[in-house]
């Protein structure tokens, strides 16, 4: 990891992302806290996460040709200039007034639509500025770096929610997000597809999207490893609409619980920064990316039979531990076999049937947990990631011929 950092731009890019990060994390544990707590229901929120799932899952295929077709840190930099904007404006509307509930799904979809940008825009930049050895020790990196910043988010997160109010909250992520541009616009960074990108400006986002459907489904078992990998993933983005709930009404519990949750969570994701790769070469990267997912599942069962804010706490970690590794796992594999030119579409392509995925387990979970509990929705998800992880068993074979294929053309390419 030393080697890494002996790179000025990673220097840039890894500072840029801990200030974003941390801004993004303390807005998402805000906006979905005060909708939930000034409702006294789930509707509004999981209502706007269904919506956002929605308008992502149509325009998260035109993202990804943006980023196969443009300068991936010109895209970082739009992002991060928009955040600086929406959240600067609605901060100061705090100081002078109350916040109605239009203003709070705003923040939620543009704070969600940056993120579909960010990292897909993120994982294609790596890939093609640096050689493919160091991309395990690089998202390693990347991966604690957004941790740490989500540690960070959720202590202050609970802190100035309670002292300060929202208003405070959103102004000090705006600042993040202009000192992310600040830093990332400095960054030595060479576009080097543009070969690649002029020969397609001819090819509508339809056609470049069809170009990536084509890619995944000719690899055997591509298409269910994708799915499956995400999996843990998409229980994660789930749990954003069912922790508030179970934190607030199951467990009767406040925010402190709630931000201590998000803190054990990036505590956990943070570890699996800094040891996952030791596990891989013991296990092998589809062995321990089965076992992670299979641990998921059954930690989730173990926290809804002990409701207590302590056992929460204590499950956050291992989901923390269990999502990262899977992600940087299902990141280094698709940088050593999607070709550069690919790259985004390919993600994007994975992160739509994702957002698919989320909508329908969003728009059940917004009707099922005002009548069950939250406690049902996380045994749901345990089963679907019991499911995820025979999907990748079953593709585990064809999958390791297709990726040693994938990995010689990828060399080739480069």
């Amino acid at each position: 990891m030393r080697e890494v950092f002996a790179y000025p731009a990673f220097r840039k890019l890894f500072f840029s992302n801990l200030f974003s990060g941390f801004g993004q994390g303390m807005t998402m544990i805000g906006i979905s806290w005060y909708l939930v707590e000034t409702t006294g229901s789930a509707q509004l929120l999981g209502t706007t996460m269904f919506v956002s799932a929605l308008i992502l899952f149509f325009v998260g295929p035109y993202i990804g040709t943006l980023i196969d077709r443009f300068s991936r840190k010109n895209m970082l930099l739009v992002e991060n200039l928009i955040g600086f904007a929406v959240l600067g404006l609605l901060a100061l509307w705090g100081f002078f007034g109350e916040y109605a509930e239009w203003m709070m799904v705003t923040i939620y979809l543009v704070t969600t639509f940056m993120y579909q940008i960010h990292y897909p825009a993120l994982s294609a930049l790596v890939q093609e500025s640096y050689e493919p050895r160091l991309y395990g020790s690089i998202n390693s990196l990347m991966e604690i770096e957004g941790q740490t910043a989500s540690v960070l988010a959720g202590g202050v997160a609970g802190i100035l929610l309670q002292q300060y109010g929202l208003h405070i909250v959103l102004i000090i992520n705006a600042l993040t997000y202009l000192f992310a541009f600040s830093n990332l616009s400095t960054m030595a960074y060479s576009f080097t597809l543009a070969g690649e990108a002029r020969a397609n400006q001819g090819v509508n986002w339809i056609g470049q999207l069809g170009q990536s459907w084509t890619y995944i489904r000719e690899k055997r078992g591509f298409l269910l490893f994708g799915l499956s990998a995400m999996m843990p993933f998409i229980a994660v983005m789930a749990t954003n609409l069912l922790k508030p709930v179970y934190v607030s009404q199951t467990l009767q519990a406040d925010v402190s619980v709630y931000s201590l949750g998000e803190m054990s969570f990036a505590f956990g994701a943070i570890g699996a920064g800094i040891f996952v790769m030791a596990v891989v070469r013991k296990w092998g990267d589809l062995q321990a990316m089965v076992g992670n997912i299979l641990l998921f599942a059954v930690m989730i069962i173990v926290m809804v039979s002990l409701p207590y804010g302590w056992a929460l706490i204590a499950a956050y970690l291992f989901f923390g531990w269990c999502n990262a590794s899977t992600r940087l796992i299902r990141q280094s594999l698709y940088m050593k076999v999607v070709p550069r030119q690919m790259m985004g579409r390919v993600m994007s392509f994975f992160n739509s049937f994702g957002m698919m995925m989320r909508l329908v387990l969003i728009g059940f979970f917004t009707i099922l947990i005002d009548y069950t509990g939250a406690g049902v929705g996380y045994l749901i998800l345990a089963v679907l990631l019991l499911l995820a992880a025979f999907g990748v068993v079953a593709t585990m074979r064809f999958l390791l011929a297709d990726m040693d294929q994938g990995g010689e053309v990828a060399t080739k390419e480069r």
